[in-house]
C-alpha cells in the first residue's frame, strides 16, 4: 500500500510540473494563424489547436444542472476542500487561484489565496476579484438562497457532490471531462479503485468487529448507515454499529452500550478524548480491551476525494492490525540499549510501570496485558487485570511466572534489586522502556507500537500529542516566563525536578522556566535553596506534600508563597507518569502558569496557620 501510493504522488506531482511547462515549451509544432493585415501570424500550439475543437461543451453535474464550458478553465476557483484535492490529483492544483481556507492538504494548498469560506460562506467580492473563468462547488452553495445565481454572475459554476465512496470515480470523471483530462481522469479512477480493492482483500474473510463512531459528544452524534463514514468502515473490515440509522443521529450513551462496540472511534474534533471515552464508555467491550482510537486526522475520512484511501487505509490497520503486522521475529533495540529478540506478536504481556501499561491502552492493545502492578490504576479497565504486585523489581516473580507471559515490559525501576532483570529474563523477553523527556515519551510510543504490532496506532498518538503541545505553545509563546519550582516529595529534603527530567519539559512547553534548571535529574534541596532561588510558581505534583508548609517559616517568605501561586495539581500521576497522558499535565500546568491566557481562576487553598496568613492555592 505504501509502495504504490508513494508511486502515485510521484506521478501526479509529475503532471503538476508538466501541466505548467507543455504551453512554454516549444516541444510541440506550432500552426500558423489567421492574422490582420501587416501583422506577424500569431503561431498556435497543437495542444491549443485540440483544446479550440474540444471546446465549448455541455456537461451534467451533481446537481443534475446543465452547465456550458466555453473554453479550458485555467482560472479556478475551487468552494471545498474534497475538490481541490480532486483537481490536485488530476494534476490541476496549479490552475486554482481561489480555496475555502480550510484546505489542509495537499501542502501546496496554503499557498493558494483564500476565498473566505466554504460553500455559500464564501466572499463573493474576493471570488469576482480572482476573476475566474470556472467556480467548482459542492451542494454547500445551497445553503443560502440566491448565492448560487450570484456565483453564475461570475463565472459558469459546476457542481461536484458526492453521496458516497462510490460517486468519487464520478466526480473525477466529471472533472476529467470538464478540464479536457478524461485519460488521467481514467487512470485516477484506477488507481483508486485498486487502493480500495486491496485493502478490501487485505481484511477479507476477518471476524468484522463492531464500531461506534462519535461524531460529536454532546449531545452524542454519530454516523448512521448512508454516510461516508458508514462506507470507510465497512470497507476496513468493520461494522457500524448504527448502520440501521440514516445521516447523522444522536443516540444516548444506553444504547451504545446495548449495542457493545468491539472498537470505539473518536476524531480530535468530537469533543471527547481517551480519558473521557473510557469513563463515558466503561462496560463496552471497546473499553474493556483498550480498543478506544483517536484518529488525528479526520478529513482523510470525510473529505469525498481519492484521498478518503488514506483514511479508510488508519481504520483497517486499526480495526485489523494482524492483516498488516510487523514481521517477526523482531529484533530491536530498547530504551537502555540492550538488544531484544521477539519471536512472535505479543499477546499475553507483563508490564511492571504504571506509565508503560498506559501507554500500551492508548495503543489499543490493552487486551494483551495479563498482569500489571497494583499501582496501575488507568484507565479503569486494569481493575480486571491480575496484579502481579508492586512496581518494578518489586513485582512478584511467582504471579509473573504464573502468568505465562510471552513479553515483559518495565522501566528501569527493575534494577533497583540485583539480578532481578535476569531472573525476569528466564520467564520472558524484557524490553525496557526509560524516558527522560516528552521526546523519550515518544520514542516510547513508537518502540511499543512496533513490538506490539500497533504501529498506525503509534503515529496516530504522537501526532495527537504534538498537535496538543503545539496548541498549548501557542497560546504562551510571548508571554513573560515565570520560575518554576516543581516539588514531588518532602522526605529528607524537597524533592524537586531539575533538567533532563520530562518534569522540566513540562514546565519549558507549558510556558515556564525551571528555578532548578541548573540541576540534574531529581534532587532533594534545602529550604535556604528554595528561598535563594525565590521562584515565582510552586506545583506540588503529590498528593502526599501539604501545602501548609509553605503558610510558615523560611518557605513562607518566597515569592509563590506571598503571591498565592503555590498549586497542588489535580491528578499527581499525570504529571508522574511518562506516558501520552502527560498532555493533560502540559495543559493544566499552562492554565496554571498563564491563567490569564486561557481565562482561568485557579482554585486557591487559604492556609490556616493564622488568619493574616497568604492564600496560596
Amino acid at each position: 500500500m505504501k509502495s504504490s501510493a508513494l508511486l502515485l504522488l510521484l506521478i501526479l506531482v509529475g503532471a503538476v510540473i508538466a501541466s505548467g511547462c507543455i504551453s512554454s515549451t516549444g516541444v510541440n509544432t506550432p500552426s500558423a494563424t489567421t492574422s490582420p493585415e501587416g501583422s506577424t501570424p500569431k503561431l498556435q500550439t497543437a495542444s491549443q489547436t485540440a483544446s479550440k475543437a474540444y471546446y465549448p461543451i455541455k456537461v451534467k453535474d451533481f446537481a443534475n444542472r446543465t452547465v456550458t464550458i466555453k473554453s479550458e478553465p485555467e482560472r479556478v476557483v475551487s468552494l471545498a476542500p474534497s475538490i481541490t484535492e480532486d483537481l490536485y490529483y488530476l494534476g490541476l492544483l496549479g490552475r486554482v487561484v481561489g480555496v475555502t481556507g480550510y484546505e489542509d492538504w495537499p501542502k501546496e494548498v496554503k499557498k493558494i489565496k483564500s476565498v473566505g469560506g466554504y460553500g455559500a460562506y464564501a466572499n463573493l467580492e474576493i471570488i469576482a476579484s480572482l476573476k475566474p473563468d470556472l467556480i467548482l462547488a459542492d451542494n454547500a452553495v445551497f445553503y443560502k438562497k440566491g448565492f448560487l445565481e450570484n456565483l453564475e454572475k461570475i463565472a459558469p459554476v459546476v457542481i461536484v457532490a458526492p453521496k458516497g465512496i462510490n460517486d468519487i470515480p464520478r466526480a473525477i470523471e466529471l472533472l476529467g471531462k470538464v478540464f479536457n483530462k478524461e485519460e488521467k481522469a481514467k487512470e485516477v479512477i484506477e488507481e483508486f479503485k485498486a487502493e480500495i480493492n486491496a485493502l478490501r482483500e487485505a481484511t477479507a474473510g476477518r471476524k468484522r468487529p463492531k464500531v461506534f463512531y462519535v461524531v460529536w459528544h454532546d449531545p452524542l452524534t454519530t454516523a448512521g448507515g448512508d454516510t461516508f463514514i458508514n462506507d470507510v468502515i465497512s470497507i476496513a473490515g468493520g461494522i457500524n454499529i448504527f448502520n440501521d440509522t440514516k445521516g447523522w443521529p444522536q443516540v444516548t450513551r444506553e444504547e451504545v452500550l446495548a449495542r457493545d462496540p468491539d472498537v470505539i472511534v473518536l476524531t480530535p474534533h468530537c469533543g471527547l478524548g481517551l480519558e473521557d471515552a473510557y469513563k463515558l464508555f466503561a462496560g463496552t467491550k471497546a473499553v474493556r480491551e483498550g480498543h478506544v482510537y483517536l484518529i488525528t486526522n479526520e478529513n482523510d475520512l470525510i473529505h469525498p476525494s481519492p484521498r478518503i484511501v488514506r483514511g479508510i487505509e488508519t481504520m483497517a490497520k486499526l480495526l485489523h492490525p494482524e492483516a498488516f503486522k510487523t514481521k517477526y521475529p523482531l529484533t530491536v533495540r530498547d530504551m537502555m540499549n540492550r538488544t531484544v529478540t521477539i519471536k512472535a506478536e505479543p499477546k499475553r504481556v507483563v508490564s511492571l510501570a504504571p506509565s508503560i501499561t498506559e501507554t500500551v491502552f492508548y495503543l489499543g492493545a490493552g487486551d494483551k496485558l495479563v498482569g500489571v502492578t497494583k499501582w496501575a490504576d488507568w484507565p479503569p479497565a486494569v481493575k480486571n487485570i491480575t496484579k502481579v504486585g508492586g512496581y518494578g523489581a518489586y513485582a512478584n516473580l511467582e504471579i509473573i511466572a504464573s502468568l505465562k507471559p510471552d513479553l515483559i515490559l518495565a522501566d528501569n525501576a527493575v534494577l533497583y534489586k540485583k539480578g532481578f532483570l535476569e531472573n525476569l529474563e528466564k520467564i520472558a523477553p524484557v524490553v525496557i522502556l526509560n524516558p527522560k523527556s516528552i521526546k523519550g515519551i515518544y520514542t516510547q510510543v513508537e518502540l511499543l507500537g512496533k513490538i506490539l504490532n500497533r504501529e498506525e496506532q503509534a503515529l496516530l498518538v504522537t501526532a495527537e500529542m504534538k498537535a496538543r503541545i503545539s496548541s498549548i505553545q501557542s497560546a504562551v509563546s510571548n508571554l513573560t516566563k515565570p520560575t518554576v519550582m516543581y516539588l514531588v516529595s518532602t522526605y529528607n529534603g524537597y524533592w524537586i525536578a531539575g533538567r533532563n527530567t520530562f518534569a522540566d519539559d513540562l514546565i519549558r512547553l507549558a510556558g515556564g522556566r525551571n528555578a532548578f534548571e541548573d540541576v540534574t535529574g531529581w534532587k532533594a534541596v534545602s529550604a535556604e535553596e528554595i528561598v535563594a532561588r525565590n521562584p515565582d510558581v510552586v506545583i506540588i505534583a503529590s498528593a502526599y506534600v501539604n501545602p501548609d508548609i509553605f503558610c510558615s517559616g523560611p518557605l513562607s517568605t518566597i515569592k509563590a508563597s506571598k503571591d498565592g501561586r503555590v498549586y497542588t495539581v489535580s491528578d499527581p500521576n499525570v504529571f508522574q507518569r511518562p506516558s501520552p497522558r502527560v498532555v493533560l499535565a502540559v495543559e493544566e500546568l499552562a492554565r496554571l502558569l498563564h491563567p490569564e491566557a486561557f481565562k482561568f481562576t485557579p482554585p486557591a487553598l487559604v492556609c490556616q496557620t493564622n488568619s493574616t496568613a497568604n492564600a496560596t492555592g
